[in-house]
């Protein structure tokens, strides 16, 4: 099963005079992903009258998963959240209430490199695959990254000038090939695609918080149980239902036009808060009455309109293509990363039936691989990822794997809508207007927990908005704001000789 992972979208410009009923609440939350869902949670925990409007006939965004043949297959996710039970987005749904159970990694990861697989339970087991010279380049630039202030020059410097800047990078191919890898299944960016400090950042933070998790029941689980808390207060989700337009008046946003699709009726709804989870471009789009197709997302930048890179100029998203395989047997022995080194596409996988067996059908096993899109050419990448999953696991693979999906994420449905390091900010100028999701991570944060980490953000942009409540936090430090600082940097110390976590604790289930 081959897919195009984004859903169609069409440019059109509509008529603002249509009738349509109308509808009063206090916030509508545009996106029923998981920024939306846990944006619109806490806003009905804080009393308040919430409808979250969503044109696919589906929740969850790139954080669920469809049932196919017996497969959790994901929509986007590889059912893994990146700081594990100790990051903000547990934190988050416990917060919440929310009923889920997550199962740390019990590695650092394992890394496939000179033609074989290497295992590191911690930090140290990398020096296996790295020559004696590399081990010591490698060392270096841990104290350089953890332990010495970056220096302003170097801040927005891409991250493959400043390994030039420090180590003989042609002497050290497997460690260049060690940070490439990591950058590309985490970040999906290539080194020269993202910031020094932006590295340096999410680095420190993944050593502090802990080894990342698999999802028991997988991400669509935790969609689940947010849904069932937004019904639970009486919030409203609104499925196959199309947001036409954002109304303002005077810079202060009173409203939104919507259609189901169902039905084609239209109907205004009239809020002073509106949350957006749809990306800086699509509510771009809103606000002026129109939408970009995905065509035009995709056109080559000399190709495309003034019009269109007006409206893209400041965009750049993180695009990848995700395989899912189906195995009789398992490929990769423990419940972390398995990072390739020496592969053409496939940076990283990862087994979650390791952790969750009911992932797959009994006896077997879910793979997920994860790559860069680096070409326009999307049949030579699925190409490329087949050549690579048979240089990986050899006869086995055509023996025992079967592909499931192999899903591109560009465009309107990429990886991340803004790229590591590069997020807009989360207050638009139209006054009740927020954005949440991967397009406004904070520095550091990574795939869920920045989405997560910006709707606590949203939180506090939204409470610091009451003026009382702003000067009662300044004369009273004990109050807790809901942005998380990540824990000491002493945390990281863990890492050297195994992977800190759960994993010890939740046995083989």
């Amino acid at each position: 099963m081959y897919e195009q992972a984004s859903p169609g979208v069409e440019s059109v410009t509509r008529d603002a005079s249509a009738p349509h009923s109308t509808k009063h609440v206090d916030a509508i939350v545009i996106g029923a992903g998981l920024g939306g869902l846990l944006s619109a949670a806490h806003l009905l925990q804080r009393g308040k009258r919430v409808v979250v409007l969503e044109r696919l006939p589906h929740s969850g965004g790139r954080f669920t998963a469809k049932n196919f043949h017996g497969v959790q297959v994901s929509t986007g996710a590889v059912h893994m959240v990146p700081f594990g039970s100790s990051g903000v987005l547990s934190h988050m749904l416990q917060r919440l209430h929310v009923p889920h159970r997550l199962f740390d990694a019990d590695v650092f990861g394992s890394f496939h490199a000179h033609g074989k697989t290497y295992r590191a339970r911690g930090l140290l087991g990398v020096l296996k695959f790295f020559s004696p010279r590399q081990s010591w380049w490698f060392l270096r630039l841990g104290w350089l990254m953890f332990f010495q202030p970056l220096p302003e020059e170097e801040r927005r410097l891409p991250f493959d000038l400043w390994l030039e800047r420090h180590i003989p990078v042609e002497q050290c191919p497997q460690l260049v090939a060690f940070f490439a890898s990591i950058a590309r299944f985490a970040l999906s960016l290539e080194l020269h695609q993202v910031s020094t400090a932006e590295v340096v950042n999410t680095t420190k933070n993944m050593l502090r918080y802990g080894a990342p998790a698999i999802v028991k029941g997988g991400c669509g689980e935790i969609t689940r149980q947010l849904e069932q808390i937004v019904h639970s207060y009486n919030g409203e989700i609104r499925l196959s239902c199309e947001v036409l337009q954002i109304l303002q008046e005077d810079g202060v946003v009173n409203a939104v036009r919507v259609k189901q699709k169902d039905t084609g009726e239209e109907e205004l709804i009239q809020a002073p808060l509106i949350v957006s989870d749809i990306g800086p471009r699509a509510t771009d789009g809103l606000l002026h009455n129109c939408r970009v197709k995905q065509a035009d997302v995709l056109k080559p930048k000399d190709t495309a309109s003034s019009s269109d890179e007006a409206a893209s100029a400041h965009v750049q998203e993180a695009v990848g293509l995700k395989v899912h395989i189906l195995s009789d047997v398992s490929l990769i022995p423990h419940k972390g990363i398995m990072y390739c080194l020496d592969t053409q596409r496939i940076a990283g996988m990862v087994q979650p039936t390791n952790s969750d067996p009911t992932l797959a059908p009994a006896g077997k096993h879910l793979l997920i691989s994860h790559q860069v899109i680096q070409s326009n050419n999307v049949e030579e990448e699925r190409a490329l990822a087949l050549s690579d999953l048979r240089y990986l696991f050899g006869e086995t693979f055509d023996k025992h794997c079967q592909i499931l999906t192999m899903g591109t994420y560009r465009g309107e449905w990429p990886v991340n809508r803004i790229s590591q390091g590069e997020d807009v900010d989360p207050q638009l100028d139209v006054r009740g207007l927020y954005m949440v999701g991967d397009a406004v991570k904070p520095s550091g944060y990574l795939m869920v927990e920045g989405v997560a980490q910006s709707v606590n953000n949203f939180l506090d942009l939204l409470e610091n908005m009451d003026q009382e409540q702003e000067a009662v936090r300044k004369n009273d430090p004990r109050i807790r704001r809901n942005v998380m600082a990540p824990p000491s940097r002493l945390n990281a110390l863990r890492w050297l000789w195994r992977a800190p976590g759960n994993s010890r604790n939740v046995g083989k289930s």
